[in-house]
């Protein structure tokens, strides 16, 4: 890298007048002012770099700075030239002693990320990702849904083929950069610790070469880039989940000398009004009469997410109870990468689809006639099938003393929702140790506060 004596075209010895002098020369001949609009943009450059050489070396300080360790940070407390270990300078390159500059240098590297010693190289260059969200039903990831959307990107000019300039133009080494693209930063990651790190160079915008003003490439006016307009297609495979990211690769913005970023969509599936998935199943509710439940019944429960109806018929006597789901296999969402069968299928794997059941019971006093209630009596089983539980309730008489039985008739019903809260069901406190201390026998103890 060219030094700042170099730029400024003085020795290293030259004197606080001799370093004014040769600015004023080059500053004159660098002006942006003083030269034709063609060369402007290279003389603004030259004249950036030879101000910065200036107020380097005509401060003593910073000139002491720079000429002890070669570098323009302050903060940095390393050389900034160096090839690619700051410690080198601290440690004499490690010779000698149990630890070296390499052992102090992949322990601050590795713990910002950096990994072993070949991961100094400058970093990938790459254009930003384009990120887009999109809302979808459960229907779309039930069935499948290629989405189309309108894509406006930049690409590399075809006509300058990314130089931004005319064929016959004379493209001059950025003077900032060296050609290189990007320039070495120095970063402070402790006290008297540096790393570097590579950024584009914002003369040359990473090509490492400029050019004048009247040379710029007239279709893209010296942009590099120009305007793509093209519909892209993201394939929502049947049961991809919510938050699912589709990727298609190098369709983002382009820039010269730099990689073609991605564009990824994510989509996130709305609240559905009948089913609620669960993992590859589908859970759904559907409330029956208490006859229904005792007696069977056979009734289209949902209208599925293809559209099909599920019609479940119960067998006759077939009891469904408080709590149970029905289950029907292979009615759930599709298996999203579903392993294919031997015989060459595409593999048609699905969840699982669960009825929640829910019995609406009769209202008090359902009875039309209190011979119903006879009936009734006699059809359905009115003594409990378990011996265990039968002998759990049954209270022998001869046990309670004479006309001592009280008969409740004035009651109410609680449900489970409205019961009192009980400080027992409640989690227990978690209690400072500075409000608690430990008696003789070691069992923690609360301390009296002061009256």
């Amino acid at each position: 890298m060219t030094s700042l004596y170099e730029i400024l075209e003085v020795e290293t010895t030259a004197t606080p007048s001799e370093i004014k002098k040769a600015y004023r020369k080059l500053a004159l001949r660098y002006h942006p002012d003083k030269v034709t609009e063609e060369d402007r943009e290279f003389a603004e450059s030259k004249f950036k770099e030879i101000s910065h050489a200036y107020e380097i070396l005509i401060d003593e300080g910073k000139k002491e700075h720079y000429d002890t360790y070669g570098t323009t940070d302050q903060n940095g407390g390393a050389p900034g030239d160096f090839a690619g270990n700051p410690f080198d300078n601290f440690y004499g390159g490690g010779a000698g002693g149990e630890y070296g500059a390499d052992d102090f240098y992949n322990f601050f590297n590795n713990m910002n990320g950096g990994g072993p010693s070949h991961s100094r190289q400058r970093p990938p260059n790459k254009t930003e990702d384009a990120e887009i969200d999109v809302e979808v039903t459960l229907e779309d990831l039930f069935k499948g849904k290629v989405i189309r959307t309108t894509s406006t990107r930049n690409i590399i000019c075809t006509h300058c083929k990314g130089s931004g300039a005319k064929k016959s133009a004379v493209l001059k080494k950025c003077g900032v950069c060296e050609g290189e693209g990007h320039v070495r930063k120095i970063r402070r990651v402790g006290p008297g610790l540096v790393t570097q790190e590579y950024v584009t160079c914002s003369t040359c915008e990473g090509t490492g070469s400029i050019y004048r003003t009247k040379d710029r490439c007239k279709k893209c006016t010296g942009t590099k880039v120009i305007e793509e307009t093209k519909i892209l297609e993201f394939d929502i495979v049947k049961g991809s989940k919510s938050g699912d990211t589709i990727v298609l690769p190098k369709e983002s913005d382009q820039f010269p000398g730099k990689e073609t970023g991605d564009v990824k969509l994510t989509f996130t599936c709305k609240d559905h009004a009948v089913f609620t998935r669960k993992g590859d199943d589908l859970y759904a509710k559907f409330k029956i009469p208490l006859f229904d439940a005792l007696c069977g019944f056979s009734q289209v429960v949902v209208k599925h997410l293809d559209g099909r109806g599920i019609k479940i018929s119960t067998p006759p006597g077939k009891v469904i109870r408080p709590g149970d789901y029905i289950k029907i296999k292979n009615e759930g969402m599709p298996v999203k990468d579903a392993p294919k069968s031997w015989f060459g299928g595409s593999g048609a794997k699905r969840g699982d689809l669960y009825i929640e059941v829910d019995i609406e019971f009769p209202r008090d006093n359902w009875y039309l006639e209190k011979n119903d209630i006879l009936k009734m009596k006699n059809l359905l089983p009115n003594e409990l099938q378990s011996k265990h539980d039968i002998k759990k309730q049954t209270i022998d008489g001869d046990s309670l003393p004479e006309a001592n039985i009280d008969t409740i008739t004035e009651f109410t019903i609680a449900k489970a929702d409205a019961l009192p809260d009980y400080a027992e069901d409640k989690p227990a406190p978690e209690y400072n140790d500075d409000h608690y201390h430990e008696d003789a026998y070691g069992s923690a103890q609360p301390e009296c506060q002061q009256q």
